[in-house]
């Protein structure tokens, strides 16, 4: 296989996954590739499933020496070009899709030509296919939230219960934020502000890309993202959550596209905000808080298209903001895990049975 035909199968191959690898006629998506993997690498990820698996297992099926994954795949890992979970000497590989995936992880590799190059492709593409079909990949965690003695919120609602339902905290750096500052639109708000969390001890003892941190520590960076005015955000299903991302509409995908490509890029809450006529004072304050375009200043502010977060709420000087639930039937559904999100985002691209030789 010739080095150009690796990399347009690798592309394929990423583009048969649920959350897609969409081609463009530049063939930009096809120099990405280039600038992550080797040939090597490309032909060991195809090799992989989108499900965990050992070593030796993916050995004994791929026919791949054994001891060659071994050393391959946390050196692949490494570099964020798989994902690879770590406990003890156990170690498991699955493949990652470029979204939410290898551009994430690519912190460490990330430079002003990569920066460049994924501008190029989410302008020609990606951002315009990616985040206009079903369902979102992230979903707004909402904060400021009042409850009634009727009022029950999901845990996948509750950064408390995701903090609280942990064994291990970690921080990084954002991705987003360093590909914009790269390109000379360095953001003015906190930087460090990617939350990971795991089930077992120590899960962040030996990544290279994060800072293992308290449980304490990781509630302190969730104060500091709601103080600079960051929307937090998750995985758009209600249970196996391992990361809450706090984001800007100047840096982050799916806010950024929520504004100026499709509602579908990201899922709201399952609240809205709503404005006290005759407690607001007009300072406009909630309008420069808001990460999503949804507050318009008029005699009064008007909300329309609010994502749930809470913000405004948290910051409105009189108290007139209030976040409440939505009406059931403006609630969408939610799937229950990563595995209904892909199989329902699958069944949206038409590519369920592609994705089912993934598993």
């Amino acid at each position: 296989m010739t080095m150009e035909n690796i990399y347009y199968k690798l592309a394929k191959f990423l583009d048969a996954m649920p959350n897609g690898f969409p081609a463009t006629e530049s063939g930009i998506e096809i120099d990405i590739l280039k600038k992550i993997f080797t040939e090597e690498d490309a032909s060991v990820l195809m090799h992989l499933k989108m499900v965990f698996e050992s070593a030796e297992q993916i050995s004994k099926r791929t026919g791949l020496d054994c001891e060659f994954l071994k050393m391959k795949l946390p050196e692949m890992t490494d570099n964020g070009q798989i994902m690879g979970i770590r406990v003890g000497n156990f170690q498991i590989y699955r493949a990652a899709p470029f979204i939410f995936g290898i551009y994430e992880f690519q912190m460490k590799r990330m430079d002003k030509e990569l920066a460049e190059l994924c501008e190029k492709y989410d302008r020609e593409a990606f951002g315009s296919i990616f985040f206009s079909e079903n369902p979102p990949l992230m979903k707004t965690i909402p904060v400021g939230i009042e409850f009634s003695d009727d009022t029950t919120i999901e845990p996948y609602e509750s950064i408390t219960s995701m903090i609280e339902g942990s064994k291990s905290w970690s921080v990084r750096e954002c991705v987003c934020k360093k590909e914009k500052s790269l390109l000379d639109r360095k953001c003015s708000k906190p930087t460090e502000v990617c939350l990971s969390f795991a089930p077992v001890e120590n899960a962040f003892e030996h990544d290279s890309a994060a800072r293992a941190i308290t449980k304490e520590e990781a509630y302190s960076i969730l104060k500091k993202c709601e103080e600079a005015g960051l929307v937090h955000m998750t995985s758009n299903y209600k249970s196996g959550h391992f990361y809450i991302c706090n984001c800007c509409s100047c840096c982050c995908g799916p806010l950024s596209k929520y504004i100026a490509v499709s509602k579908n890029a990201a899922a709201k809450s399952n609240y809205k905000a709503v404005i006290n006529i005759e407690e607001c004072i007009n300072c406009g304050v909630c309008a420069d808080r808001c990460q999503a375009g949804a507050v318009e200043m008029k005699e009064y502010p008007v909300i329309t298209d609010c994502i749930g977060c809470g913000l405004c709420v948290s910051t409105c000087p009189s108290g007139a903001i209030k976040l409440v639930r939505r009406d059931k039937q403006d609630i969408p559904h939610v799937p229950k895990n990563e595995r209904e999100w892909m199989e329902i985002r699958a069944r949206e691209r038409g590519l369920l049975d592609e994705y089912k030789k993934l598993l």
